[in-house]
Order: structure tokens, then sequence, then C-alpha cells
């Protein structure tokens, strides 16, 4: 189940079943209501009521009919709008890449599609509310046209004004109660759609069992034993925050444990010039168990993601892990050490057999592999609302080396990190991580590789400090996920993980002797310290956290450490703009056509009920130039007219605004794409999916009917001022006073209601970034046993966008009862006016019953206009939000096409450039000039802030190039549209992202490339075999985030899809980060013969990543200080590299 899935049950469906509550009475207070008004209408005219009321009986079912289909296609419009939240998730979470790539508009497409779906069931349920409208409207038009048409002949009696006008009061009186029976009931089986959907969730299958399960410290267990499960709903919920599925595996064999070639094995290490210590072997730790217990025990584990899929990720587990002991889980990519760890958490389902947990020492910190933060400062991310012990809090500082770190923030650790820890980069979120695990003093501590990101000082600092001496010198139980073969002999046991199952464990002399390939690695690791250039140095992380946080608010005051915008909160009135901007969405022409059907319909309703005051008046005195026939007829025509005219009205107006809804949806999305990254960076995800979720179904379900209201009221209460004015002048007197009253009333609701609405809107926004941030570190938030602490925050929240929406509805209930006691002063007023006219000036009694219908409906229809005049100021608040957000500043995109084949060989010239990252921001490149020569491999190397990422930043426009030019093959960059000079550059990043979709769609989305050549890349990328095992091939389908693939995996199909796009230009920065040794080995070799004839930047985190370089840029303090060849630049012993050489 996606994140869009699960955030629109917490919207669409939870206000749906909110709505059922609102409406629910009036299923029987609305048939109630109509049979009290026939059996007056009985009293009234007898016989003929009862025919007209039959044709309720005729349409009645017809209203149920259509509520039955809005229901079929409100399912309809809920899986479309599930699909498309998910799709605008996955585009918010994935848009710094979609922009590198150029796919942000490819992907917006998609979600474009979605949307068009939606639509197309809405104007299905658009339609049914038209039929509703017309039926509301014009049965009662319909029915009094019976009732009249049969009173005579029935009666035989004339039709006179007194039998007349009180009997259209009630046919009138009956409009309100059938409206609201459609209404209802559409509003009730909508909340059932919900309910089924919302308890299919809730139905659905949860994570396994307690954490910790009894054990004694000998390993005598008290545990159940837990089996796979399915559910008939077939949903599964389960949502990781980077614990996840590994590739396709086959059951293994766990390799014996051997203690006789021991020392063989450590002499032939020393006899290579080794010096590696040999942990202790399996027996001693199992001696050592004795003692101090088992942690965790799993005992002939079997485990599946999908509960139910009966094929294992992890098969024939057997493993106990020593308590207060140090364990470290070491294997290829996709191999299953992230799965291990899941299953430890209880995040996968057990086929079979049995995990323990140490009761008495089973509480558990975790540390994802890729890092989970909160949007909160950098100390509430590592205490997670742990009680604060200064002593302790800043030991963990030190020892995860954050004390810099933290020295640069503007308000130190109090500083907001942003969310996901946007502001970090990929190391120090890392340390946070582990920091947030360390200081949480539990018995167990799960870290999934987090070395990986780190420099070697960093990492070693972090092992030693954080690892060995917080925690293992402290008898904590550590297991340790790691690609850092050079801390393999500090180990107490050691797991290598082979295609989902326990190859080989014990210490490091029994790994080595039943892996002989690990001999191999670890002498490479000790002879040339491998992990020197995985990772970012500290220094440079540093820089790169001091950049953010300008780029982010270039104005942070120290002690303040606020980094994301606040949410915009217009005060006052809606603005006139935000109408224009509503009505130019629905477009002038249709406006027009909306105005001119509205005084058709208000013209003929008006011609209609004079045409019976003149029948009626010529049934008093039998004085008429027409004959009975004429009137029937024509008063049939009129009132046909009449009720044909009302259902086109409708029809243009809902219409209208349905198509006002898409072009609104559409400009917000395509704008939002085209949001520069500082934008992102400051602006809370859940915030954006506010405006396509709750403004968006408020704006497609309720502003088109709310406006019909308010048009209808308005010309209703024009129509009846005219026609009681012309008819009863003194009326006047009376509605001048009571108009300003109602006014004044209005003006004073409204300058409430609406702070409250943008209240109860604004509101929100913090429960869907809450929630969709808790969603994203569920397996943190389990692992830390923090579940009802987010649940109560969450719970928090929502009290508070319920407390802002109860002041709404209150606020609603005040306005009713000063409009129910005004109203009825209202009808007082008139109807002792119409008495004094008719007996003052012998005012004709036909035109004096027309009088006193139409000032009776300007008491209801007044009402209805202060109410949907109030609705319409307050629904307007979400156009005014979505607004906003469609008027963002966007980044430059237009621009002159280059010639066909361009660029043709990846020639770069760079010509005085000076470069920024805002306005109002100093310059982080000045003056720099450079020539490239296509097919050249190019080191970008420097002290800290010397400007290395900024250079390749400027190359794809990212940042603002305000001086100088930047030329590929001879074209300037600045003249192209940015679209197309993103897509004729390739760039690996750092963070690997995948979208939901066939493996196909996220490695060539444009559908550009064969199959033949998807499997090459994914031969280059060591991916093919992983592929070709799942079902499908290259259809197989990859889930939200990528989640059934590990983040290695991840960064290969990244490296797959760079290959693909066969750009002349490619950027790389830590393309092999989360890999391990053998694979990236492979790689650095593909890569250099698959991009030979390709022009090739490497930012240098580490110099010995840019040793075989043809050229090395080397920048100091926003300046290029030296170019040329690694072997050119070395000869200059006072040189700007030689030192980077000589220093590292």
């Amino acid at each position: 189940m996606t994140m869009g899935q699960i955030t629109n049950h917490m919207s669409a469906d939870a206000t749906n079943v909110m709505m059922m509550m609102q409406f629910m009475h009036f299923l029987w207070s609305a048939p109630f209501q109509i049979v009290i008004i026939l059996i007056l209408l009985y009293f009234e005219i007898g016989f003929s009521a009862l025919l007209g009321a039959a044709l309720f009986i005729v349409v009645l079912p017809i209203q149920f009919k259509v509520a039955a289909i809005m229901a079929d296609k409100q399912k309809a419009i809920l899986r479309c709008s599930d699909k498309r939240l998910k799709l605008t998730n996955e585009l918010l979470q994935g848009i710094k890449l979609l922009k590198m790539y150029a796919w942000e508009e490819l992907y917006s497409k998609a979600i474009e599609v979605v949307r068009k779906e939606e639509v197309r069931n809405l104007l299905y349920i658009n339609l049914c509310t038209i039929t509703s409208v017309s039926i509301t409207f014009g049965v009662p038009i319909l029915v009094t046209l019976i009732a009249f048409i049969t009173f005579e002949p029935i009666s035989g009696r004339p039709l006179t004004p007194d039998i007349t006008f009180s009997s259209l009061s009630f046919f009138n009186l009956i409009a309100i109660p059938l409206f609201m029976i459609p209404v209802s009931v559409s509003a009730i089986v909508g909340s059932i759609v919900s309910s089924k959907r919302i308890m299919k969730f809730l139905l659905a299958p949860e994570v396994e069992g307690d954490r910790a399960l009894p054990m004694d410290i000998k390993g005598k267990t008290h545990s159940q034993e837990k089996k796979g499960y399915s559910d008939e709903s077939r949903v599964v919920f389960r949502k990781l925050d980077e614990v996840l599925s590994e590739s396709t595996v086959s059951i293994g064999t766990q390799t014996d444990d051997s203690d006789d070639q021991t020392d063989n094995t450590e002499r032939a290490l020393m006899l290579n010039g080794i010096s590696i210590p040999l942990g202790k072997d399996l027996n001693d730790a199992s001696t050592s168990n004795s003692d101090q217990g088992i942690a965790i025990k799993i005992t002939d584990g079997n485990f599946v993601w999908d509960p139910e899929s009966t094929s294992p990720a992890l098969s024939n587990v057997n493993v106990e892990i020593p308590a207060g002991k140090l364990t470290m889980v070491i294997g290829a990519v996709g191999s299953g050490k992230s799965s291990l760890l899941a299953a430890i958490l209880n995040e996968m389902t057990t086929l079979s057999g049995n995990v323990h947990i140490n009761e008495e020492k089973g509480r558990i910190a975790f540390a994802a592999q890729k890092p989970w933060l909160m949007n909160a400062s950098m100390r509430d991310n590592i205490l997670f609302s742990s009680k604060m012990d200064k002593k302790r809090y800043h030991k963990v500082l030190d020892a995860c080396a954050l004390v810099p770190d933290i020295d640069i923030l503007p308000a130190g650790d109090k500083t907001e990190i942003g969310e996901k820890g946007i502001n970090l980069s990929g190391g120090q979120k890392q340390r946070v991580s582990v920091a947030r695990a360390v200081y949480a003093d539990s018995d167990i501590i799960i870290l999934d590789d987090p070395l990986s990101a780190l420099d070697v000082h960093v990492g070693r600092q972090l092992f030693e400090e954080g690892i060995m001496k917080q925690l293992v010198s402290n008898n904590k139980t550590v297991i340790l996920v790691t690609h850092q073969l050079q801390y393999l002999s500090r180990a107490d046991l050691i797991l290598e993980i082979k295609d989902g199952t326990i190859a080989a464990s014990g210490s490091l002399d029994d790994i080595i002797k039943a892996d002989p390939e690990m001999y191999e690695e670890i002498k490479q690791v000790s002879a040339a310290g491998w992990d020197d250039d995985q990772a970012e140095s500290a220094e440079e992380e540093r820089f790169k956290l001091q950049r953010r946080v300008s780029i982010a608010s270039a104005e942070i005051a120290k002690g303040d450490g606020q980094l994301i915008e606040k949410e915009e909160m217009v005060r006052g009135s809606v603005s006139y703009k935000t109408y224009l901007y509503l009505l130019g969405s629905v477009g002038w022409g249709l406006i027009l056509l909306v105005a001119l059907a509205v005084a058709l319909q208000s013209s003929l309703s008006v011609t209609n009920n004079f045409w019976l005051s003149e029948w009626s008046e010529a049934g008093l005195s039998n004085e008429t130039t027409r004959t009975y026939t004429e009137y029937l007829v024509g008063y049939a025509c009129l009132s046909v007219s009449a009720a044909v005219s009302q259902s086109l009205s409708a029809t243009i107006l809902i219409l209208s605004f349905m198509v006002a809804a898409r072009r609104i949806h559409l400009r917000m999305l395509r704008n939002i794409i085209r949001a520069p990254m500082r934008f992102f960076d400051t602006t809370l995800i859940g915030r954006i999916l506010n405006r396509f979720s709750n403004d968006t179904q408020l704006m497609d379900f309720r502003l088109a009917n709310t406006y019909n209201g308010f048009v209808i009221s308005i010309m209703q209460i024009i129509v009846s001022v005219v026609v009681v004015g012309v008819v009863m002048p003194i009326f006047l007197v009376f509605v001048i006073p009571i108009a300003i009253v109602y006014y004044i009333l209005q003006r004073y609701y409204l300058a409430t209601s609406r702070e409250l609405q943008r209240l109860d809107s604004t509101s929100k926004s913090p429960v869907f970034a809450y929630f969709s941030e808790s969603l994203g570190g569920l397996t943190t938030i389990r692992a830390y046993r923090s579940e009802n602490r987010f649940y109560n925050t969450i719970l928090a929240r929502i009290d508070r966008n319920t407390a802002a929406f109860l002041y709404v509805q209150i606020g609603a209930r005040w306005l009713a009862v000063r409009l129910d006691l005004l109203g009825a002063l209202f009808v007082l007023l008139s109807t002792g006016s119409t008495l004094i006219g008719a007996l003052s000036f012998g005012i004709n009694p036909s035109l004096v019953g027309l009088s006193s219908t139409y000032s009776l409906q300007m008491s209801n229809y007044l009402n209805y206009l202060m109410r949907n005049r109030t609705e319409v100021e307050m629904q307007m608040n979400a156009v005014e939000r979505i607004q906003f957000y469609s008027e963002v500043d966007q980044e430059e995109y237009s621009g002159a096409e280059p010639s066909a084949g361009w660029p043709h060989s990846g020639e770069i010239r760079i010509d005085n450039v000076s470069v920024r990252y805002a306005e109002d921001l100093e310059a982080v490149l000045r003056n720099v000039s450079v020539y490239l020569k296509s097919g050249e491999k190019v080191g970008i190397c420097g002290r800290t802030g010397s400007g290395k990422s900024s250079l390749t930043l400027a190359l794809l426009r990212v940042i603002d190039i305000f001086e100088g030019r930047i030329f590929i093959d001879g074209v300037n960059i600045m003249d192209v549209p940015l679209a197309t000079l993103r897509s004729k550059i390739s760039i690996i990043p750092q963070d690997p992202v995948l979208f939901t979709g066939p493996i196909r769609t996220n490695l060539d989305p444009e559908e550009k490339v064969s199959d033949d050549e998807m499997w090459h890349a994914l031969e280059i990328a060591q991916l093919k075999d992983v592929v070709s095992q799942l079902d499908g091939g290259l259809d197989a389908v990859v889930t939200e985030g990528g989640e059934n693939f590990s983040v290695g995996q991840r960064q290969l199909f990244c490296l797959a899809r760079a290959f693909l796009r066969k750009s002349y230009i490619l950027i790389m920065d830590e393309a092999t980060a989360s890999v391990d040794m053998e694979t990236d080995k492979t790689l650095q070799t593909v890569v250099a013969n698959a991009f030979a004839e390709r022009t090739v930047l490497t930012i240098a985190h580490r110099i010995a990543t840019i040793r075989d370089a043809d050229k090395i840029i080397v920048l100091d303090g926003g300046r290029m200080v030296e170019f040329g060849s690694p072997e050119e630049l070395l000869t200059d012993e006072d040189g700007v590299f030689t030192s980077l050489v000589r220093d590292e």
C-alpha cells in the first residue's frame, strides 16, 4: 500500500465519513417535510395535490439510481485520487533527480493522465449532480403544472388567486427537502465506500508479534512460533525506511566452523606483509555466551516480504547473536544483509522458524542504511524524546564527530535540519542517525552500513569512539552491517550473507577459511586503504552544510534556527485577484454563457408566474380575452421552458467550474515542477501534498455547487425585489434597512469565519507533513518502540485541526440562528406591507398573491445568499492557496533549440564564469576559465569550500550564472532551453532514486532504447542476473521508492540509467558508495571502458579518486588556481594539487 493511498484514507475518506454525520438526519427529516407539505396542499386543492405528488413517486427512484451511479463513480475517483497522490508524492520526493535528468515534464504528464481519468469520472458525478439539481428545481414546476391543470376539471371550481399562490408557496417549499434527499444519499453512499476502504486498510496484515520474547541468560526461551499468513483483501501495508528486500535468493548451506587451520591462515597473511590480529573464534564466543547470554536467536528461519509469498527472501537462517558483543554482517550488494536486520526487527513475515530476543536485554536502537531524520532540530533528532543528559549527550556528539558540524549551524544543535535532513549531507545524516542510536542507551544497537558514507578519518573515529567505546565497552550488543572489511578483526562474531542465507559465521579466520576470496579482499583493503576513496571528507561535508544553510535562508538569525519557511497565510478578504484567477480559469466565454443561461432561466420563471397570476385573476372575475385552453397551453409551455432553462444553466455552470478545476490543478502541477530547488529545500512536501489532496478535492466537489447556489440566490433575490417593488413599492421601505442588517451581519461573520477557514486549512498541513514523515520512518519508529509517542503527536495535530474545524461549524450555527430570526422578521414585514397595500391601494388580488409569494421566497433566498456567500469566501481559500503555488518563481526554461545532434563531442569551454546560489548571496565561483577537450576524464578537486560542486551545478544551470559564459560544443548553455541542456548531460547522484513502475520505465521513461540495449546496460551495472531472475524481467515492478531493491542495487540502476542516455558529458558523484568492494572494483573498470569516449567530470572527495584523470581542475576560494594533467601539476612542489596529495 502506497503513501498516496494512505494519505487519501486520512484526508478524502475520513472527510467522507464525517460528511455522513452531517447529512444522515436529512434521510428522515426531508421525506417528513414533503409529507407534511402534501397534506397541507391536499386541504388546499384536494385530489389535484395527490396527482401532482405522484410525480414525486416517479422521480424518487430516479434520484436513488442517480445516487447509485454517483457511488460507483465515487469509488473510481478515489482510486484515481490514490494513484494521482502516489505519483505526486513520488515526483516531489525525487524532484532533484527529475530536474537533473530533465524528466520533470515526463513524470508530470503521467500525473496528468491519471488526472484526466479522475476528471472524466468527475464529469459523470457532475452530470448526476446536474440531474439531481434539475429534478430538485424542475419537479416543483411540473408538479405545480399538473396540480393546476387538473384542479378545475376535478374540483369544478375556477383557479383563483387565493388558491393559486398559497398552493404555489407550498410547492416552492418542497424544493429544498427534495434536493436534500439525493445529496444525503450521495454523502452516505460515499461514506460507506470510504468506510469500506478504511476497514480494508485497518484489516490489512501488520508487523508480527512482540520485539522482545522471554529468554533467560542461558538461552532458555519462552516464545511463540510465528507463521506466515495471508489476507483475503490482498492488501499489504509495509513501508520501511531502507530496511528492504534484497535480490531474489537461492537456498545455501552454512559453513561449519573449523579451528585447525587458524595458525596457517594467520601465517599466510603475515607472509604477505599484512598484520591483522584475528578475532576470537566462535568457540570463544560461545563460552562467553554461556556467561552473558544470547541477545538474539533465530532458529530455522525462513522469511518473506510479501505475506502471500512462498519464496523466502531469507532461508535456513540459524544464528545466535551474543549479548554485549560486536557482530558484523558482510556480503555482496543484494545478498540479504538488510533483510536479516529486518527479520530481527520483525519487519518481515516468518514462513517458518523462530526469532527470539532476550527479554532482559531486548531494548533496540536502529540506524537505517538510508538515515531517517525528522523535520526538527539536530538535538531533537538525537535525543528522540529521551531525557537530556548533557554529559552523555556531549560524549555522543564527540564520538560521532558532530561538534564541528554543529558549530557551523546558525543556532547550533537547535537548528532545524529540514525535511528528511535536507540541509545535511549523506555522511552527516548518517552520523546523526548513529548518534541517536548511541544516545538511546538501548541493549541492542542495529547499524545498517553507517560507515559507507564517511571518509576514513571520521569513519575510524565513529567506529572507535562511538561503536567500540560507547557501545561495546559498555556491554551493548551491536549488530553492524558493513563493507569496511578492515574492521572485521574487531568483531566477536562475523556473519557472511550470500544469496539470502548465512554462508559462513564465526571469527575472521573462520570466514577466511570458508571463503578464500575474502582473504584477497582483506589483503587489498589493508594494502591500499580502499575506503579512503569511498566517501566525502568531513570538512567537505561541513562546507556543504554551511552552503545549504545559506541557500535555505540567507538571513537566519543566531538562536532562531528555523530553516523551513512558515506556511503562507493571507489575512483579510480573499483578494479580487483570486476571483479573477478562478474566473479566468473558467474562461470568459463560458462566464458569459453562464450569465445568459441564468438570465434566461430567471426571465422564464418570472414570466411563468405572471402568466399564472393572470390566469388566476381571470378565474376570479370571469372577464378574460383568453380561453381556458390558451391559459393551459401557455402555462404548460412556460413551465417546461423554465424547467429546461434551469437544467441548462446548472449544466453550464457546473461543467464550467469542472473545466476550471482541471486547468487550475494542471497549472499548479506544471508550476511546481518548474520551481527552483531552493523552493523544495524550504517547503515541506506534506504542505505541497495538502494542495494536491485536500484543496483540490474541495475545488472538485464543492466549489461548483456552492457557486451554483450563490448565483441562483442572487438572481432570485433580484427578481423578487423587482417583482415586489413593481407590485408593492411600499415594501422597498422595509427591504432597504433589512438588507443593511444582512450586510452588517455578513461582514461581521465573514471577518471571523474566513480566518477560521484559513486556520482550518493551514492546520491540516502539519498533519499531512507529520503523517508523511512518520510513514517514511516506520521501521525506525517501531524499532525504538516510539509508536505511541508518534501516534499521540499526530493525534494532537489532528485535534488542533479539528478544533479549528469545530469553530468553523460553530460560527455557521451562530449565523444560522440569526438568519432564521431575520427571516421571520422579514416575512412578518412583507406580509404586513402586502396587506396594507392591498387594502389601501386596491391592488389586483392576483398581483397581491404574486407579490406575497416572492416576498416569502426572498426571505429564504436571502438566507441562502448569506450562507452561500460565506461558503464561497471560505472555499475560495482553497483556490487562494493553490494560486499561491501556481505563481511561485520558476526556473528559466525558454531558449533557442540548438542544431540537431548537439552536443556532438562533449567539448566544454568555461569563460570567466562567476556563479551564486541566489541573488542575495555572495558568489561561490569567481572568474573561472577553462577548456576541456571532448572525451577527457577530468577530476575536480580543491580544499573545503573551494567550489567543486558549484562548478558542476553551473553546467546544469541549477545555480545562477550571473557573469561569464559556458559553452558546450560551441553553444552558450544560457541560450539553450533548460530541459534540452539537462537532457544532454548525465549524472550519477549520491542518493539513488527509483520510481514506481516497470524496471524498463525506470531505465528509459522516454522509451527511446531497445530491450537489448537495456539488458546491456544492466550487464554493465552488474544487475543483469538480478533482473533476469525476477518475474517479468524488464517488466518487473519497482515498488514505491524502489523499496524492493537494496540501496546498493538502486545506485547500480542509476548507473545503468546514465549509460542508456548516451550523453557526451557525464558527472559522477559517489556513484558506488553503497556497494561492496568487489562490485566497486568491477564497476570502476566497466565505467572506464563504457564511457571511454565521453567527457567525464568527477568530483574528487579524495585525491585517489582522480589519480588516473586526464586533467585536474584545482579550485581554491571559488577560483581556479591550477589546471593540467596530474603529472604536470605534481611537478610544482609548491602547488595546491601537490599539497593536497601530500596531505592525503
